[in-house]
Order: C-alpha cells, then sequence, then structure tokens
C-alpha cells in the first residue's frame, strides 16, 4: 500500500488543525447555558445580565475576563470567575461580601462584611447583625464576625459597654455582656452555651467564668 507523500499528509494535520481552531467560533460550539455558582443575595438572572453573554454566541468570542469584571462591579460581589464548559456551557462562579453586620447612617443601613467594609447600602439580611456605635466599629464587627452562623440571628444589636467594651442585646430582650474586643473565639462558644440557659442578664468577658443573673 502506497504511502501518501509527506506534504499531502503535513497539509492534512494542518487543515484539521485549521477546522478545530475554527470550530469554536462558529455555532457549532454557541453558548446554550450559563451555570452560577455562588449568589445568594444577588440574584443568578442578575447575574446572568451583569456578565453580558448571550446564548448563541460561539464560545470562542465570549470575553471572559470582561464578563468577570462587569460582574464584580456590583457591590454584592467580592470575586467572581468566568470560564467556558465545552462545548456549549458558561461557568460562573460568585464569591459574595458576607453580610455580618450593619450600622445606621444618615437613616440608611450601610451592610458591613467579616473585613470591615461597607459595602452596600441595602436592607439587612438574617444573621447580620446592628452595631450601636459611636463612630469607629471595627472592633464590634470582629465581635459579629466571631459569632457562628447559628448562634449569629440570635443578637439583635452589638452595642458599646464602657470605654473598651460591648455587650449584645439578644432577640429575646437579655443582654450579654462581652467585655473587650479579644479572646473572641472563647467568648462565641460560651455564647451558644448561654444561649441555652436560664437568666436575664450574663458576662462571658471571661469565657471560662460565665456568670449570670
Amino acid at each position: 500500500m502506497q504511502r501518501p507523500p509527506a506534504a499531502a499528509t503535513a497539509a492534512m494535520v494542518a487543515l484539521f488543525a485549521a477546522l478545530c481552531a475554527t470550530i469554536p467560533f462558529t455555532p457549532l460550539m454557541s453558548v446554550d447555558d450559563i451555570a452560577v455558582e455562588g449568589a445568594v443575595n444577588l440574584p443568578e438572572d442578575e447575574v446572568r445580565d451583569l456578565a453580558g453573554i448571550s446564548t448563541g454566541t460561539p464560545l470562542g468570542k465570549v470575553d471572559a475576563r470582561g464578563a468577570a469584571h462587569s460582574i464584580a462591579s456590583n457591590p454584592w460581589v467580592d470575586s467572581a470567575t468566568v470560564s467556558r464548559d465545552w462545548p456549549n456551557g458558561i461557568d460562573v462562579a460568585v464569591t459574595e461580601h458576607e453580610p455580618v453586620a450593619w450600622v445606621d447612617i444618615d437613616g440608611q443601613p450601610h451592610l458591613i462584611d467579616r473585613e470591615g467594609n461597607d459595602f452596600i447600602v441595602a436592607p439587612p439580611p438574617p444573621g447580620a447583625v446592628e452595631i450601636r456605635t459611636d463612630g469607629e466599629f471595627a472592633d464590634a464587627v470582629q465581635v459579629a464576625s466571631s459569632i457562628s452562623d447559628v448562634a449569629r440571628p440570635r443578637v439583635r444589636a452589638i452595642e458599646a459597654d464602657g470605654e473598651y467594651g460591648y455587650k449584645l442585646l439578644l432577640d429575646d430582650d437579655r443582654v450579654v455582656r462581652w467585655g473587650a474586643p479579644v479572646d473572641n473565639a472563647n467568648k462565641a462558644l460560651a455564647l451558644e452555651t448561654v444561649l441555652q440557659m436560664e437568666g436575664r442578664e450574663f458576662n462571658i468577658s471571661n469565657p471560662e467564668l460565665v456568670t449570670s443573673r
């Protein structure tokens, strides 16, 4: 059997490579699904609108970096990635700011994330604790961030308690004196125990010696 000339083989390989490079820019590999993960407070349809990718667009023509940048421009979004899911999909992964607290500024609720960023004015979602302090609130945000996702919805507000301490106002009007914003992890564990106890006022400033009255 006679083999094709080397030049012919090379031409066939080049043609095949050209076809493979071209197909992603044709309707054969066009977008028919945009999957969104990680959106909690931001509706998925809004994420898709921000991406600006239309179904039917050939995957090879999708500006993934530009779409991610557009999504990340929304105040709720901390970061976003957009990737192609061959042959016909787009995957969008969103990481939102997690609002652990909120502060009333001029009558508007400003949501605060774990890093203390005031990232948006919006109605506080469940689990965001009101901080009632005069001026600086970074230490109070650390307190709110240390409280578990299970216990935080039970805390209605964090207030200044003296010059350096804080107290928690619970949803049933009980009071928990937190003390200074130190040893927060252990105090958060003590809080979970306190939530199961009888009493109207608790002191967990020393989490190893919880007192109540």
